[in-house]
């Protein structure tokens, strides 16, 4: 019997125009009529996706920036997990050095260093990564980040030194580049250097980093041991490598047919792909299979 629906967003719940289809919420609302709970796994923060948490009307609770931050159905916070503040420096010069421009997510938004150009810059990255259709040029990409909800949750900060004298919990770090390999290359020699944290990929154009159990699975097993919820009622769906903890600590997982070879080799089933309503018909299958139990 399945009791819990956890969704990551972008690449699964999100068809590529980041939406939600008719089909899918149709499915999370009648799971929430059946007593079935939703839940959204992200790598966002509460700034950026709870504003369309609001546009689809979705009461769930939230791991929000890979699992460093759970919280419930009324937005309270469960738990936390930062990054060591003590190797932020030493990270945010490496990343540099690397030819990024680090975003930091923090307990007071969104945060960057530099000039506004460059900030700029790293928000025409972010919208070429989420342009999963591959249409946009940079310059367009960098006008679409100028009126972004990230764009308007991002605070600009002249240098490292500045930021920090804010005394934030830096929950999550995430760069951008459209150079798969670039990034691939950089990613394996991030985790050489700082062995002790997480670092991954939700798609090939950006990197992602956290402290090591700040992950989505992790996030989960706390959620789910509030709500009093054993794993195997437990329904994930992912498709980028920031899910891939879910994948591992859950039993009934699901793997659009967009998502990434690793995801769908760790998946218990490939469903059809974010375009075409996967998740909201692997719902409408489970919640069905939930009724046969009852009548068994």
């Amino acid at each position: 019997m399945i009791k819990l629906i956890v969704s990551d967003m972008d690449g699964t719940l999100f068809n590529s125009e980041q939406r939600i289809s008719p089909l899918n919420l149709a499915a999370i609302r009648e799971a929430d009529k059946q007593g079935v709970r939703f839940m959204i796994a992200t790598g966002r923060s509460m700034d950026t996706i709870g504003p369309t948490a609001d546009k689809y009307e979705l009461k769930c609770g939230f791991i929000l920036m890979n699992g460093a931050e759970v919280r419930d159905e009324s937005r309270s916070i469960i738990s936390t997990i930062n990054i060591d503040s003590n190797i932020i420096e030493e990270l945010a010069d490496k990343l540099d050095r690397q030819g990024y421009i680090p975003e930091y997510m923090t307990n007071q938004g969104a945060q960057i260093c530099g000039s506004k150009e460059k900030m700029e810059l790293n928000m025409g990255y972010r919208m070429l990564c989420l342009d999963r259709s591959h249409t946009l040029t940079l310059e367009e990409a960098v006008e679409q980040g100028k009126s972004s909800v990230f764009m308007n949750t991002l605070t600009r900060n002249d240098t490292i030194k500045d930021m920090l004298k804010k005394d934030l919990e830096i929950r999550k770090i995430i760069v951008f580049n459209p150079d798969a390999e670039f990034n691939t290359k950089n990613r394996l020699e991030l985790k050489e250097v700082f062995p002790d944290l997480s670092i991954l990929s939700s798609y090939p154009e950006n990197i992602e980093i956290n402290a090591k159990y700040a992950q989505k699975g992790y996030g989960l097993e706390k959620a789910i041991e509030k709500l009093g919820i054993k794993k195997e009622e437990v329904a994930v769906f992912g498709d980028g490598l920031n899910d891939l903890s879910m994948f591992e600590l859950f039993p009934n997982s699901f793997a659009p047919a967009n998502a990434e070879t690793e995801i769908k080799e760790k998946a218990k089933e490939v469903i059809p792909s974010n375009n075409d309503d996967g998740v909201g018909k692997k719902i409408f299958e489970l919640l069905y299979k939930n009724r046969e139990e009852e009548l068994s």
